[in-house]
């Protein structure tokens, strides 16, 4: 018995593999675009994954069944967001009078922030 699971965490997730547990139990990691047969015990089981500390949904999986691990829409909305955060810090430092050290504190928080963004939210289902 073998549950097929596909990763299709597009770019916002491709810098890590993720981790499935199965009924509890890691099992095994899966890369960026990667397609995978994994062999259930019974005839069911409960599929979670997990990466870098957050976890999906668990979902109960059968005989023959295909799971889709995928990037949440807020993740997106997170990484864009983020994104615009060193324009507006420019744009806000030349018109009121932040001290170097809180802009540069600021902007390096918010880089920070991006590139762990590219490390979470996935859902499966």
């Amino acid at each position: 018995m073998a549950v097929t699971i596909k990763r299709n965490t597009g770019w916002l997730g491709m810098g890590s593999k993720i981790s499935l547990k199965m009924n509890g139990e890691k099992v095994l990691k899966i890369a960026d675009s990667q397609k995978i047969e994994l062999t259930i015990q019974n005839d069911e089981s409960y599929l979670q994954a997990t990466h870098f500390g957050s976890k999906s949904n668990e979902i109960n999986v059968k005989d023959g069944d295909t799971v889709e691990i995928t990037s949440t829409k807020s993740g997106y909305i997170l990484y864009y967001s983020l994104l615009a955060f060193g324009p507006i810090m420019n744009l806000s430092a030349s018109l009121t009078s932040l001290t170097f050290a809180i802009y540069m504190t600021l902007l390096i928080l918010g880089f920070i922030i991006i590139i762990g963004s590219f490390f979470f939210l996935i859902v499966i289902g």
